[in-house]
């Protein structure tokens, strides 16, 4: 009988000595070990293994990274895992290439039913991190939809509003870009007006769903 050849991808050695004791109790897996990408890459040169189980962190540049390069040189079933898997790392995981997203909580037995699922040509990818891609695909249409607005303002504008996203008051924002106050309250008339927003709170929450900047301290919220 043929085994499924896994490699498991951590810097950890006390983890990954865990998850190799784990799956060799399996006699349909043969498993071999790596603690960085230049590892991985070593272990591939040798013998594409059937799946990787590739550490989200995994040294020096990440699991992405890592999966991106798996797939330029093997035909490999690439899974990422992690203790703390957020929406958009499950989103660039599974855009990068890999095959599926596991919480490295998962049972002993949910990782073994994943991984021979995997052989079988299914996914793996929990009811919670599933919900969390959906969500981080939802975000990046709200994204692109935003940005799509956006394109209404000039590029003037778009510099009082990124401002004005920031925090920044109309005195800060005129001494930035070196304009006049009253000139400043009337681009902001302009871009409330263009975006069909009711207020310069709402606009700025635009912006940053648009854009993808950090929420300014609520010290600098205020603006005049």
């Amino acid at each position: 009988m043929r085994r499924t050849r896994i490699l498991v991808a951590d810097s950890l050695h006390i983890f990954r000595a865990g998850v190799k004791n784990l799956l060799e109790r399996e006699s349909d897996f043969a498993i071999v070990e790596a603690d960085s990408l230049d590892d991985v890459l070593r272990v591939v040169h040798q013998e594409c293994p059937d799946i990787a189980l590739i550490d989200l962190e995994l040294p020096p540049s990440g699991g992405v990274a890592a999966v991106q390069e798996l797939a330029q040189r093997c035909s490999t079933y690439s899974i990422v895992w992690s203790f703390e898997p957020s929406r958009d790392a499950v989103l660039a995981a599974v855009r990068s290439g890999a095959h599926g997203f596991l919480h490295k909580e998962i049972s002993p037995e949910g990782l073994v039913r994943a991984l021979r699922g995997v052989v079988q040509g299914e996914a793996p990818l929990s009811r919670d991190l599933a919900s969390l891609m959906i969500d981080a695909l939802h975000g990046l249409d709200e994204r692109t939809n935003a940005r799509e607005r956006a394109t209404v303002l000039s590029a003037r504008e778009r510099e009082v509003l990124d401002l004005v996203a920031q925090g920044a008051r109309n005195k800060q924002i005129a001494a930035v870009l070196t304009i006049s106050e009253f000139t400043v309250k009337r681009h902001v008339q302009n871009i409330l007006k263009k975006l069909e927003v009711p207020s310069r709170k709402a606009a700025a929450t635009f912006y940053r769903t648009a854009f993808g900047i950090e929420e300014a301290p609520a010290a600098a919220a205020p603006i005049e």
